[in-house]
């Protein structure tokens, strides 16, 4: 409450306080014309202590492959296949498998795949979070650990695009923007990247599972 009425006294905004709040902008021209792709552009780098959050599922009646992906990208600027991804982790479903690897910039377009692990998603709604550590990422889907992948080139420092292929947000739940998200906080400038429910939120500390 005093922290309310802190904000409302001084007239700030709430990113004035560690949240930001957005809707999930509209899909983007793509590597594939019969895949929806969308990407969300962080407000700084990924940190050590930081966590992505995806909440979403596969889009319905696209029959490209039935393939879901998602991609750390460096920069603000993605151009897909010209731009490094520190993570790529796909749901192929053609072939009942997900694959996480990452992929630096080649003539052939070639991701360097790392681990093959049977298909960790279903067609209904998901939850995959990602933990940004020194060593590398470590993956969870659905609150269950699934698989550390080890930084190879580059790492997290110069990440700042999330990139979504088949990816739909749009699901029956809505976050209201105007409702603020406070997550714990250990002062350590950690944040919470949420991307889910038609909103795409930046809030400081580190939320939940």
């Amino acid at each position: 409450m005093v922290k309310l009425l802190t904000v409302l006294f001084l007239g700030l905004s709430p990113a004035a306080y560690g949240y930001v709040c957005n809707t999930v902008p509209d899909p983007v021209a793509g590597p594939h014309n019969d895949i929806p792709t969308r990407f969300v552009v962080l407000s700084r780098p990924l940190r050590v202590g930081d966590t992505v959050v995806i909440n979403g599922k596969v889009v319905p009646d696209v029959q490209a492959k039935k393939r879901l992906s998602i991609d750390l990208l460096v920069g603000t600027k993605p151009v897909y296949y010209k731009t490094v991804s520190t993570l790529h982790f796909t749901a192929q479903y053609d072939l009942n498998q997900t694959s996480i690897g990452d992929y630096q910039p080649n003539k052939n377009q070639v991701f360097r795949e790392e681990k093959v692990l049977p298909l960790a998603f279903t067609f209904d709604p998901f939850s995959l979070r990602v933990k940004v550590e020194a060593d590398g990422y470590s993956i969870y889907v659905d609150k269950k650990f699934l698989y550390k992948l080890k930084y190879f080139k580059e790492n997290y420092s110069t990440v700042q695009t999330l990139y979504f292929q088949n990816v739909d947000f749009h699901t029956e739940c809505f976050i209201d923007c105007k409702e603020e998200k406070v997550c714990p906080n250990t002062g350590g400038g950690e944040k919470t990247f949420i991307v889910g429910q038609r909103v795409f939120r930046e809030v400081d500390g580190t939320c939940p599972a």
